[in-house]
């Protein structure tokens, strides 16, 4: 269960991840060389902050079910719960 805990934040991380880059890359398209390395700083950052919240949420989440006694059955994939409140930027940029 503790691996499926770790590969389930790990899935959820590279997803987040993936849409960081992507709109950092996109924002690099408009904007130009120089603002691309501080989007992409920025992005990193925020990406990292993300995955803080992502990891500590997963460990809580982990730690309230083992103090519960849940079983299997009862886990729901911190993956999903993150993603399903994390911020999409699918849109087009006026649409968010």
């Amino acid at each position: 269960m503790r691996r499926m805990v770790w590969v389930a934040l790990g899935a959820a991380g590279g997803i987040v991840a993936y849409r960081k880059v992507q709109q950092a890359i996109e924002d690099a398209r408009e904007r130009g060389v120089v603002l691309s390395v501080q989007q992409v700083g920025l992005s990193a950052a925020q990406a990292l902050a993300t995955a803080r919240v992502v990891a500590s949420g997963a460990v809580a989440a982990a730690e309230t079910r083992a103090r519960a006694g849940a079983g299997p059955e009862q886990t729901t994939s911190a993956a999903a719960h993150v993603l399903r409140r994390a911020p999409r930027h699918d849109a087009p940029r006026g649409e968010q």
